[in-house]
C-alpha cells in the first residue's frame, strides 16, 4: 500500500521547498548570462559594423516582440503541460541561438537570432513563477519573492560583469592567442555564457518539480477555510481553456499588465541602453560602462527585498501600495539621475536609486502579484500574460529610445522614462486595496 504523502510542514518539504527555490533561482539568474550579454556588447558591435542606435534598435526589438509573444504562448503552455519541459526546450533555444549569433556580421541575421534567443527566454518566467506558486502560499509570498527574485538581479550584476570582463582588451587578447584566433573581441560574450547556461539547466532539470504533489508531498495551505474540491478527470469547470478565461477576465489582471507595460519599458531602457549612452554621451571604455551596469539590479536587490517585506507586513500582503509609492520615487531618480550623470559620485548614486525603486515594482506587480490573482492554478497565464504586456512595452522601447536618443538626444529620452513611471503609479493607485486569491 502506498504511503501517504509528507505534510507542507514536514521535514521533508521544508528540504523540498529549499531546493525548488535554489534551483529556480538558479535558472532564472542563469537566463541573464544570456541576455544583458547583448546590452554590454552592443557599443563594440556598433564600432565595429559601423551601425547606429536607430539600427541596433532593430535587434533589440526584435528579441523583446519575439519574447513578449513567448510570454504570452508559455504562459498558457505552462498551465496546459509541464513547466519543466517547457523551460527547458526554451533553455536549450536559447543556448543555441547565443553561440550562432557570434558567427554573424549583418543586423538582420542578427535580429533573426536574438530573435529565437528571444522566444527561447520568454520559457523562463511564466513556469518558474507556476512551479513557485504550488510551493508557497499567498500570507508568504511578498518575503519568498523579495529573496527569490534576487535571482534576476544578482543575475544581470553577474552577466554584466562577466559579459564587461568578456569584452576587455586583455581578456580578447588572451582568448585569441589560446585559440589562434584573429578579429575576435565581443563573440566570447555570447559563447562563454552559452556554455555556462547549458550548465545551470542540467542542474534545473534534475532538482525541479512542478508540484508538492510531483514529490509526494501536500501543497502549501490555503488561507481559505475550506479547500475546493480535487479535478476530476473529465470536468470541464477545470479545464484549461476556463482557466485562461479566468485568468483574463480578471480585471486586475489587466491593470497590472497595462503597469508592467511602463515598468518594463522603464527597466529595458535602462538595461538595453545604458552602456551605449554611457560610450557615446560620457565617454566611457565599453568595459568600464559594463561594470556601470552593475550598479542598478545591486541597489534593485535591497529594493526588491523591503519591498516584499513591506507588503508582507506593513500592508497586509497588499502590493499595490509599495508598488505605486515607489514608482513615484523611480520619477524623481531618473530626473536626480539626468542631471548628474556625468558626476563621479552623483552619477552611480543616481542609478542605484532607479535600481532600487524600479525592481521593488518590477518584482511585486510581475511576480508576487501575479502569483497572488492568477492563483495556483492559473498563476503560468497570469505570469505570462502580465510579463508579455511588460515585453510589449519593452519591444516598443528598442525602437523608440534608440530614434529618441539618435533624433532628439538622451534627455528626451530621460523625460519620457519620467512620464511612463509617473503614469504607472497612477494605474497601480487603483488597486490600493486589492489583495490576493491564494
Amino acid at each position: 500500500m502506498a504511503s501517504a504523502p509528507a505534510t507542507a510542514s514536514s521535514p521533508l518539504a521544508r528540504l523540498w521547498r529549499g531546493r525548488i527555490f535554489g534551483v529556480t533561482w538558479l535558472l532564472y539568474a542563469g537566463f541573464y548570462l544570456c541576455r544583458k550579454n547583448y546590452a554590454v556588447a552592443q557599443p563594440v558591435i556598433m564600432k565595429e559594423f559601423g551601425w547606429d542606435e536607430a539600427g541596433v534598435g532593430i535587434i533589440v526589438t526584435a528579441y523583446l516582440t519575439v519574447y513578449a509573444i513567448g510570454q504570452f504562448l508559455n504562459g498558457i503552455l505552462g498551465d496546459r503541460f509541464s513547466a519543466r519541459r517547457i523551460i527547458a526546450a526554451g533553455l536549450a533555444l536559447s543556448v543555441l541561438a547565443n553561440v550562432l549569433f557570434g558567427w554573424t556580421a549583418s543586423i538582420g541575421v542578427m535580429a533573426f537570432l536574438w530573435g529565437l534567443n528571444g522566444f527561447g527566454q520568454s520559457s523562463g518566467w511564466p513556469g518558474i513563477v507556476k512551479t513557485l506558486s504550488a510551493w508557497f502560499g499567498v500570507r508568504e509570498r511578498g518575503r519568498v519573492m523579495a529573496w527569490w527574485s534576487t535571482c534576476y538581479q544578482i543575475g544581470e550584476v553577474v552577466s554584466s560583469a562577466l559579459a564587461a570582463w568578456l569584452i576587455s582588451p586583455g581578456v580578447v587578447a588572451a582568448f585569441n592567442g589560446a585559440l589562434q584566433a584573429t578579429g575576435r573581441a565581443w563573440q566570447y560574450a555570447f559563447w562563454v555564457p552559452a556554455l555556462a547556461l547549458a550548465g545551470i539547466g542540467a542542474v534545473f532539470f534534475w532538482g525541479q518539480r512542478n508540484s508538492p504533489e510531483d514529490a509526494g508531498i501536500s501543497g502549501p495551505a490555503s488561507p481559505r477555510p475550506a479547500a475546493k474540491p480535487a479535478r476530476r478527470r473529465g470536468d470541464s469547470v477545470r479545464s484549461e481553456p476556463g482557466i485562461v478565461l479566468e485568468v483574463l477576465g480578471d480585471r486586475y489582471i489587466w491593470t497590472l499588465g497595462s503597469v508592467y507595460f511602463c515598468v518594463k519599458f522603464v527597466r529595458y531602457a535602462f538595461m538595453f541602453w545604458l552602456s551605449t549612452y554611457l560610450v557615446t554621451v560620457l565617454g566611457f571604455r565599453p568595459d568600464k560602462a559594463g561594470y556601470m551596469n552593475i550598479v542598478l539590479p545591486l541597489a534593485g536587490f535591497l529594493g526588491a527585498v523591503a519591498g516584499g517585506y513591506a507588503s508582507d507586513y506593513l500592508f497586509g500582503s497588499r502590493r499595490a501600495p509599495v508598488s505605486a509609492v515607489m514608482l513615484v520615487g523611480l520619477a524623481g531618480a531618473i530626473f536626480f539621475y539626468s542631471r548628474v550623470a556625468g558626476d563621479a559620485w552623483m552619477g552611480p548614486l543616481g542609478l542605484a536609486l532607479i535600481g532600487f525603486m524600479t525592481f521593488g515594482p518590477d518584482t511585486l506587480v510581475s511576480a508576487t502579484s501575479a502569483m497572488d490573482f492568477g492563483s495556483r492554478r492559473g498563476a503560468a497565464t497570469a505570469a505570462g500574460f502580465i510579463n508579455g504586456c511588460g515585453s510589449v512595452g519593452a519591444a516598443i522601447q528598442g525602437v523608440l529610445v534608440g530614434y529618441l536618443a539618435h533624433r532628439a538626444g538622451w534627455q528626451a529620452v530621460f523625460s519620457l522614462l519620467i512620464v511612463l513611471s509617473l503614469v504607472a503609479a497612477a494605474i497601480q493607485a487603483t488597486m490600493w486595496n486589492a489583495r490576493g486569491k491564494n
